[in-house]
């Protein structure tokens, strides 16, 4: 999981090549180079696009560990992108065996289809976790969408996807339900952006999985400490509230620790020989110990604050609730002009 992200994010596109027009275009080559840069493919006339899925509902999945709260989310791919095209879903909460999601849950995901690179198959792989710590893979499944792709099918079309316990596998792990469509592509600068985003979800993943692997060092320790474990489960709201304001205290401090820190080293980096050598020699010689000493140390906790409030600006829940303002902007008729490529 967390190798697919940092592949997403690592990646870049592909040289754009310079080409002549489709009007001056005069040999094959020529006419193939043409169509490449004006977001076409010379066999199938297919402009470059965003595929869009609806992820509706999962039935019949298995669960993956009795002892735990199964909150499924959906991760779909379309092979053969490079870098690897990709979107998924927020967990289901309490999902189980049956989860839905709705547009609260982010449903709506779009990867952006390169008729450059695809030649003329376009198959999605779809992936169902178990939590939001993508550790225990449920099933996959794959869809072809290449009529839909050909077609530029802009109705969404209603598509069941059963899921095996791997692409060559053949036990029955469920089928989730979608609506697949196409549309015009997102612009190059709004497609950087969501790079960004992923390059976030690349730091969750890779924090979720320290995470997993201390809590699992801590759960053999704690087998032998029964009364706390007791008393988490009993209270598990209260534990969970708990952890949750710590959490959001610790995103806050180091979002405020980054906030002021990293603007604060820029600028003693830059005035270093003209200011703060002279001051701390001066206040070294001629006053009190104690202030040089409380100036570092006003820094060092602005350096933290700063830092967790950081956090807290990019933690997933935060970055949720953008993408879910993101989406309904970009379904608004401005959006629709602003973020996506005009039709032909």
């Amino acid at each position: 999981m967390i190798g697919r992200l940092f592949e997403v994010v690592c990646g870049r596109d592909p040289p754009v090549r310079n080409a002549p027009s489709k009007e001056e275009a005069t040999t094959d080559g020529d006419r193939e180079m043409a169509n490449a840069q004006s977001g076409a493919t010379t066999q199938e006339g297919v402009r470059n696009g965003m595929i869009h899925v609806r992820v509706l509902r999962a039935i019949g999945l298995p669960t993956m560990d009795y002892g735990k709260r199964q909150d499924p989310f959906v991760l779909v791919q379309l092979e053969g992108s490079d870098p690897m095209q990709w979107a998924s879903t927020d967990p289901a909460f309490q999902g189980g065996q049956t989860p839905e999601w709705t547009e609260q849950d982010n449903n709506e995901l779009e990867v952006f289809y390169d008729a450059t690179q695809q030649n003329k198959h376009a198959i999605l792989t779809v992936e169902v976790y178990a939590d939001e710590l993508g550790e225990d893979l449920i099933g996959t499944g794959q869809v072809n969408v290449t009529d839909i792709v050909e077609n530029q099918t802009k109705t969404p079309k209603d598509v069941t996807v059963r899921l095996k316990d791997g692409l060559s596998g053949s036990a029955n792990r469920g089928e989730v339900s979608l609506q697949i469509w196409y549309g015009p592509a997102i612009r190059k600068a709004f497609r950087a952006a969501q790079r960004a985003s992923k390059l976030l979800d690349a730091r969750d993943s890779f924090v979720a999985t320290v995470y997993a692997i201390i809590a699992g060092g801590c759960g053999s320790v704690c087998k032998y400490f029964q009364l706390p474990s007791d008393f988490v489960k009993k209270h598990r709201k209260i534990s969970m509230a708990l952890a949750a304001c710590l959490g959001i205290v610790a995103a806050g401090a180091a979002a405020i620790f980054l906030m002021i820190a990293v603007p604060t080293a820029v600028v003693a980096a830059l005035t270093l020989p003209f200011w703060i050598i002279p001051f701390l020699v001066t206040s070294f010689f001629t006053a009190p110990v104690w202030i040089p000493i409380v100036v570092v140390i006003a820094l060092f906790f602005g350096f933290i604050s700063t830092f967790f409030l950081g956090l807290g600006v990019t933690s997933r829940p935060v970055r949720r609730k953008g993408s879910l303002w993101t989406t309904k902007l970009k379904h608004s008729d401005v959006g629709k002009r602003v973020v996506y490529e005009k039709e032909a």
